[in-house]
């Protein structure tokens, strides 16, 4: 296993190195287990949609729910939904440089989703669709305020 996984598994990551391993994980695909289960169409994540990745192969869709202060993300393609494919989802907290991701290939819908409670900090989301990913920078900088963002 490279060396940046590890340390991202580990949750101790400097800010600088979470975009170059949120970028990685997504472009790595990285298996987390076997093939995934069938998925349905359509939104996945609770709350408002807040911003959208859109690259040559799909999108990744980042949400955040104020009566639960969690951000959520999915990744869906923009074309070949129903066939497996290789898809990933990440999304990371600046605070404290921990991070989420699913990043098996294989997925017949979407890839996700992924929660992560980032009330009061920045989040960084990327999205991967075959060989084509995409990065946000940081940002939805939040309030602590469960209801903030």
């Amino acid at each position: 296993m490279p060396s940046w996984i590890r340390v991202v598994q580990h949750g101790v990551m400097r800010r600088g190195a979470a975009a170059v391993a949120a970028a990685g994980l997504a472009l790595a695909g990285v298996a987390a287990g076997g093939a995934a289960p069938a998925q349905a169409a359509g939104p996945v994540c609770e709350g408002t949609r807040i911003d959208t990745l859109d690259f040559a192969t799909g999108y990744t869709y980042l949400y955040y729910s104020a009566s639960t202060g969690r951000n959520c993300a999915y990744t869906v393609p923009k074309s070949g939904s129903g066939s497996p494919q290789l898809m990933a989802v990440g999304l990371f907290r600046a605070s404290d440089n921990v991070g989420v991701w699913d990043s098996r290939s294989d997925y017949k819908y979407h890839a996700g989703p992924v929660y992560l409670d980032a009330r009061g900090t920045c989040v960084l989301f990327n999205g991967q669709v075959r060989s084509t990913a995409a990065t946000s920078g940081w940002g939805h900088c939040g309030s602590l305020a469960a209801g903030a963002r």
